[in-house]
């Protein structure tokens, strides 16, 4: 009678073998989370730097049509305090109003503030065509307009909303970098974009991603500079 010897697994082999298959598949998973937040991150700066580039060339083309004498007379109107509520940039034919996107992530915190509405409901950053300037200017009260038409105006940035991805305008400033006052002039306009939830922020800054509330995968703050000329 011939003996046939079958060869197979002994226990240890086989918790070897599963062992490794846990560890590589853990291994994949993780990859797989990781690039998954790297997506999202690159569609957040994606989206601001597309943001950035389209909001760049609008502004561009409504400088050169304005007169430096309407800009520098109404011009910028941002409060120079950390609790403002509406910040304006008129142009002579058309004006640029946003809102302050701490307000329009928490309006509970607006207290006697206001925000600027178009149709009653608040806005992120919006285009308005606006004769002579009139959204910079006070009524006989001492308040600038807070409401607009809507077929006066076109959105720049979506309204924000409670998820994450918003784009905010967090900050604008404009310095006239020629001296004379003619009708032609070159400004240096800084504006800055960034994600909406003021929670992921501090000091105009993402949370470090050390930080137990940060949001890294979303969190993104641009600023961009751009010189602009009016052409009178």
């Amino acid at each position: 009678m011939t003996r046939v010897d079958k060869q197979g697994f002994t226990l240890v082999e086989l918790m070897l073998a599963m062992a490794f298959i846990s560890i590589l598949l853990l291994s994949i998973t993780m990859v797989g989370i990781q690039a998954g937040r790297m997506y999202s991150r690159g569609v957040v700066l994606r989206d601001i730097n597309q943001a950035g580039r389209d909001i760049s060339d609008t502004i561009r083309r409504d400088f050169l049509q304005a007169n430096a004498n309407k800009i520098d007379s109404s011009g910028l109107r941002v409060p120079n305090n950390s609790s403002w509520a509406t910040g304006r940039l008129c142009l002579g034919s058309h004006s640029y109003v946003w809102n302050n996107p701490r307000y329009l992530d928490d309006p509970s915190l607006l207290g006697a503030n206001r925000l600027f509405k178009v149709d009653g409901n608040p806005i992120n950053l919006v285009r308005v065509v606006d004769a002579d300037g009139g959204l910079c200017k006070k009524d006989g009260s001492g308040k600038y307009p807070e409401m607009v038409d809507l077929a006066k105006s076109s959105n720049l940035l979506r309204s924000i909303s409670s998820g994450d991805g918003s784009i905010g305008m967090h900050d604008v400033t404009l310095e006239k970098i020629t001296s004379d006052d003619s009708r032609e002039a070159l400004y240096k306009l800084t504006f800055t974009l960034g994600t909406s939830k003021m929670s992921e922020i501090r000091n105009s800054s993402c949370k470090d991603p050390s930080e137990t509330d940060n949001n890294f995968d979303f969190c993104s703050i641009n600023k961009f500079e751009m010189i602009v000329r009016t052409n009178g």
